[in-house]
């Protein structure tokens, strides 16, 4: 199984690894920005402590889910913390433009261009 699984892992890895570096740069950078609530910041964190400690909620007596709760735990982090933070910061680290609320942009077609001037009523 193992001889099949790792070339093939190998052959997706360079397609996967932009996006899973720049996906890691921005939990960094969500987990440090002061404008993202404390709370949620704190979560990625806690969830590396739960990883490292020798405690665990679940047990290995369940097979696969005993063995695979530390990157649960760390993926629900992480989740969380990428959703719930503010959308402007989340596009900001990510570099995407925010959206335009101006007239102009959402239909061209229905601004009139126009000049104004004041007069004094003096």
């Amino acid at each position: 199984m193992s001889r099949l699984l790792i070339p093939f892992l190998m052959m997706l890895l360079p397609r996967f690894l932009p996006n899973i570096i720049r996906y890691f740069m921005l939990v960094w950078r969500l987990t440090f920005d002061r404008r993202v609530n404390i709370i949620l910041r704190a979560l990625v964190p806690l969830s590396l402590v739960y990883v490292i400690s020798p405690i665990d909620l679940i047990g290995d007596r369940l097979p696969l889910i005993g063995r695979a709760d530390d990157i649960i735990i760390v993926g629900i982090a992480v989740l969380f913390l990428v959703k719930l933070a503010p959308p402007h910061v989340v596009d900001e680290h990510l570099g995407r433009a925010a959206p335009s609320d101006r007239p102009e942009d959402k239909d061209p077609s229905q601004v009139v261009d126009g000049e104004a001037r004041f007069i004094d009523d003096d």
